[in-house]
């Protein structure tokens, strides 16, 4: 099996090494240095880089093969969507949709984390120190 040897600084033992890294090890590397990277960008990042990956991505298919995913993508609704989409091409007044996009995500309009709702759903509840009691009374039974 061959393996890349590597030389970088380690910060806990303060000092230069060499290691080796198994093809193995560098696919999993890999694999978590994306997860990392994805799970730590703004939403706003996440979402322009997606958008220009899929802009390479389709500016690289022949038109026949593009159309071919139009259509499957959108289904039953192709035909409304290429109607939609002539009539905007067509008009005198235009916005960059995209740019629109994405600044309705830099007013904050999309960019709540996972982290600041839950801190919010939390700020929400109530907390009680008092005990609670583990007798359940029935009202009918009361009464008699």
């Amino acid at each position: 099996m061959e393996t890349t040897l590597y030389e970088f600084y380690d910060h806990s033992a303060m000092s230069e090494v060499n290691r080796e890294f198994t093809p193995e090890l560098i696919k999993e590397l890999k694999s978590f240095m994306v997860e990392r990277y994805v799970d730590n960008m703004e939403t706003k990042d996440l979402v322009e880089y997606v958008t220009d990956d899929l802009d390479r991505y389709y500016e690289k298919m022949d038109d026949k093969q593009f159309l071919d995913e139009a259509s499957n993508y959108w289904e039953d609704h192709f035909s409304d969507v290429i109607d939609e989409v002539e009539d905007y091409a067509n008009s005198d007044f235009k916005k960059d949709i995209r740019k629109v996009y994405l600044e309705s995500l830099s007013e904050g309009k999309d960019t709540d984390d996972y982290g600041s709702k839950v801190d919010a759903l939390v700020d929400s509840m109530s907390v009680t120190d008092e005990k609670v009691s583990i007798v359940h009374r029935r009202k009918d039974m009361d009464l008699l």
